[in-house]
């Protein structure tokens, strides 16, 4: 009450414009003397391993077998500070740059058993193994965990879920090992990512037993393909399926669009997409 009677009579001074009484004595208020918690309370005991396995929730091992291979490489840009050792990539770098040391660090991984039974292997735990690892992968760069999630979960997923027992044999072990290097080729520049609007193509000949897959006009060009720019070896087409003059609806063919020295193979044209605010990892391409 004392402190809204002093508020008060200040107010009512600068009301009246009366001159203020200079001798008033000023004093420290309780709301003005601050010292720091950890002088004035007691230490809190605050259990690391406990929040990490909040936070984590499953498959710890796994997550600190990953941060220690990456720690192993200097590929992946550690930085000694205070001693300690932190990650991180360089995003200074060029749209090359980025995605030159994009791949080197897949192919680390790789060769390092991070993709192994990723999708010959099947079982709530594989899945969640598969889950913890996304997850460092996002910590670590966007650009690294979309490059690999479009090659193992796009293209991979799409064979898994899509194809049968021969196209699992054929193609699954060598998408794990990185042997063949995939890509979703799902996006085109008319429609997005509304599928059923797709324009791209697919005639069966029947006189070749072949599926013709064409692009008729530039807006279905497959657009913002990650992976198809630079590296992708194959590519899942979805297309309007045409069989005896009757639109069959959407279907979805595994594509060659480079050969064993990378280049672009006959009838097939991939342009870059070029520079992005972010992700120069990843390297974005159109495909007709």
């Amino acid at each position: 009450m004392e402190k809204v009677n002093f508020r008060t009579k200040v107010l009512s001074r600068h009301l009246k414009q009366e001159t203020p009484i200079l001798n008033v004595i000023l004093q420290s208020l309780p709301c003005l003397s601050y010292n720091p918690p950890e002088l004035s309370e007691p230490a809190a005991v605050f259990y690391i391993k406990e929040m990490r396995k909040l936070m984590d929730g499953h498959n710890l091992e796994e997550r600190d077998w990953f941060f220690g291979l990456i720690l192993q490489s200097k590929i992946f840009n550690p930085v000694k500070r205070g001693g300690k050792v932190f990650l991180s990539p360089n995003y200074s770098q060029s749209k090359e740059q980025q995605r030159q040391i994009t791949m080197r660090r897949i192919q680390y991984l790789v060769e390092h058993g991070f993709s192994k039974d990723w999708l010959t292997v099947k079982g709530p735990e594989d899945e969640l193994r598969k889950l913890a690892l996304l997850d460092c992968l996002f910590i670590y760069d966007h650009s690294l965990s979309i490059k690999m999630g479009v090659h193992f979960l796009l293209w991979g997923g799409a064979i898994q879920f899509f194809g049968t027992k021969r196209h699992h044999d054929k193609w699954l072990k060598d998408t794990e090992d990185y042997v063949v290097k995939g890509c979703f080729s799902m996006t085109e520049l008319g429609h997005g990512s509304n599928v059923r609007g797709i324009e791209t193509v697919t005639t069966y000949d029947s006189s070749t037993g072949e599926f013709v897959i064409n692009t008729p006009c530039e807006s279905a060009q497959k657009y913002w393909i990650g992976g198809a720019a630079n590296h992708a070896t194959r590519t899942i087409v979805f297309s309007q399926l045409i069989i005896d003059g009757g639109n069959q609806g959407v279907h979805a063919f595994i594509a060659q669009i480079r050969d064993e020295n990378g280049d672009i193979c006959l009838n097939i044209r991939i342009a870059d997409c070029g520079h992005k605010i972010g992700l120069n990892g990843v390297d974005n391409g159109r495909i007709s």
